[in-house]
């Protein structure tokens, strides 16, 4: 059931009719009937599969021991392997369960927490199940906590008009972003990844460009919109971008965006991976290697190698996923082991942070690391990632004729000219709003009753129809 649809529109209704009617007791099983529909209407078969996920996971942790905790990751693991990396084993056609890599995560992450003792096992079966069947979260995430999230599902929230208001403000800026930007330019995209041998360099550098645009607009805007339902039942979930373009370096990007799947890797696999035996030997190898290196930074070598691969390979078995995973980890690793020397320099040359050009530099420094490795990420084969990159470096040219060229994705004539006039004007007003939320959480709310005015209408007259499933639908 697509989020931007009349079929979710009336489930909505209905949902929230039943669930303020509900009483105290009964307010939680009604959610978890919805988000039992909600799954069910997706693909019926394949709820046997996130049942087999919840229940052993329930059962094998209500003891928390080692070989316990072992089998739940088997478990669910082998389910993601067997469904996500299927045609690699010559099974053809197998249909992959809804949202399985990020329940999948939520899973194996509280099974973690019980292990680990930071929380206490489930008594009740049903409100684990509802943790990890949450149907706005399920899908594309956030990758959800049992600590935060377990009482919130579970208690009761009375009617309260003002979080309808603000989860369905909230709702309108997800559609206006999907509908409306991402919906705009991915068509361009699209058209010129398919084929970028047919293209020039400044086309490949627009597209790219706009790639980064039609990334956040979408997943940003899911987000919006699955945290303006949950709002509108009174649950609060994690927030889970936070201006990532506004970024001065790559990790502080990667605090930015996707944070609850970072925060996950975080906690479940790079901080357990540092602290491990092997990996302090691994690092005394290391050291007489690079007898000048830190032994911190040494330790932070294969654990950040293993989680950018492992999440290279979680979003998929292509060479692109693999590469792109590679190539963050290179960029994360110069950038811890450089740290030290970069500090130094910068206070020979009295560098100064805060101000203004320093900044717009480091932001222009960022993104364009960060667009070589979209480059990767949204190539579909290893030769078009080379020609792309080539094309970029050697046959880049800026006059009437190239710019001229970079507009055919869009169309010929008035329909080029157009298109070009509504995303420039969409991407400063985007730029606005977000540059405006970077300096102060609160602006744009003064009047959001007229700016969801705006955004209606903006959507209706230039939304895209047909563009109402989401990039992270397909991980």
């Amino acid at each position: 059931m697509s989020l931007i649809s009349l079929p979710f529109l009336f489930f909505m209704i209905c949902l929230l009719f039943a669930y303020y009617v509900a009483g105290e007791d009964q307010q939680w099983k009604v959610l978890l009937a919805a988000s039992g529909f909600f799954y069910l209407w997706s693909n019926p078969v394949c709820i046997i599969f996130i049942i087999i996920s919840i229940v052993s996971t329930f059962y094998l942790m209500r003891n928390p021991v080692k070989s316990h905790f072992i089998w739940t990751i088997v478990i669910n693991l082998g389910l993601l392997i067997l469904f996500k990396y299927s045609i690699n084993f010559g099974i053809d056609n197998l249909i992959v369960p809804l949202g399985i890599s990020f329940y999948t995560f939520m899973t194996i992450g509280y099974a973690h927490d019980c292990y680990d003792k930071r929380i206490r096992p489930s008594d009740n079966i049903w409100h684990y199940a509802l943790f990890i069947s949450y149907f706005p979260q399920l899908t594309q995430g956030p990758i959800g906590n049992y600590e935060e999230m377990h009482d919130q599902l579970i208690k009761y929230h009375p009617f309260d008009f003002q979080r309808i208001k603000t989860g369905g403000y909230r709702i309108i800026i997800g559609v206006f972003k999907k509908l409306v930007i991402a919906g705009r330019v991915g068509f361009y995209i699209d058209t010129v990844y398919s084929h970028p041998t047919g293209y020039s360099g400044l086309t490949l550098i627009v597209a790219t460009l706009f790639y980064l645009i039609e990334m956040y607009a979408d997943f940003s805007g899911y987000m919006d919109i699955v945290c303006g339902v949950s709002e509108m039942l009174g649950i609060s979930l994690k927030e889970n971008f936070k201006r990532p373009y506004f970024s001065k370096s790559i990790p502080e990007y990667w605090r930015r965006w996707h944070i609850s799947l970072n925060e996950w890797f975080n906690k479940h696999l790079f901080m357990p991976s540092v602290t491990t035996k092997w990996n302090k030997k691994t690092a005394n190898i290391l050291s007489k290697v690079f007898p000048k290196a830190k032994k911190g930074t040494l330790r932070l070598i294969v654990p950040t190698l293993m989680v950018w691969i492992v999440t290279g390979i979680w979003h998929g078995a292509r060479f692109s996923y693999l590469g792109w995973g590679i190539y963050f980890a290179i960029v994360m690793l110069i950038s811890f082991c450089t740290q030290g020397y970069v500090k130094k320099f910068n206070a020979k040359i009295h560098w100064n942070p805060d101000n203004t050009f320093i900044k717009a530099f480091q932001i222009v420094r960022t993104l364009t690391l960060l667009s070589f490795g979209e480059i990767i990420y949204r190539s579909e084969s290893f030769s078009d990632t080379v020609y792309i990159f080539k094309s970029i470096f050697t046959s880049t040219r800026i006059n009437g004729a190239s710019i001229a060229a970079a507009m055919t994705p869009f169309g010929n004539g008035n329909q080029a000219a157009a298109s070009v006039i509504i995303i420039v004007i969409l991407a400063i007003a985007q730029f606005v709003v977000e540059l405006a939320k970077e300096k102060d959480e609160k602006a744009f709310t003064g009047h959001r009753y007229i700016y969801a005015l705006l955004m209606i209408i903006v959507i209706a007259l230039f939304g895209v129809a047909g563009k109402s499933n989401f990039m992270y639908q397909a991980f």
